[in-house]
């Protein structure tokens, strides 16, 4: 299982981070050694120093670009969600019944991308470091 989470954790920041810093390396000391890096036992059988490139990150930075992904995403389908609604209202013509739903459907869609965009607002005062470029 810590295999599994120290891999997971490589390959998420791969994808997630913002900075990459690939010129120097690390020396780390984990009790499992890391795949893909230079790893080798140190005093004691559960103690490995391995080297990992400077880029490796944080997991601070690793949170902040999947807060910023799932955000970005969260947005986009919010604004597609009311451009089907909207063309689900135009097409309901003399149905009050299916003007009313996709209205309401259009309303609660505004206030969920209101909602996202308070907490980036709330996300930004309390932790800057998500959100920088």
């Amino acid at each position: 299982m810590k295999k599994l989470i120290v891999i997971s954790a490589i390959l998420l920041s791969s994808f997630f981070l913002t900075e990459y810093v690939w010129a120097a390396y690390v020396e780390v000391q984990v009790t499992e050694p890391v795949p893909w890096a230079n790893c080798w036992a140190a005093d004691s059988d559960w103690v490995h120093t391995c080297q990992v490139q400077a880029g490796f990150g944080t997991v601070m930075e690793l949170f902040g670009g999947i807060i910023k992904y799932f955000t970005l995403i969260a947005a986009l389908w919010s604004v597609l969600f009311i451009v089907i609604n909207g063309i689900l209202y135009s097409m309901a013509g003399i149905n009050d019944g299916l003007k009313t739903w996709a209205k309401d459907r259009i309303v609660k869609t505004l206030m969920w991308l209101i909602l996202l965009l308070l907490s980036w607002v709330i996300l930004n005062a309390i932790a800057p470091w998500i959100y920088t470029v």
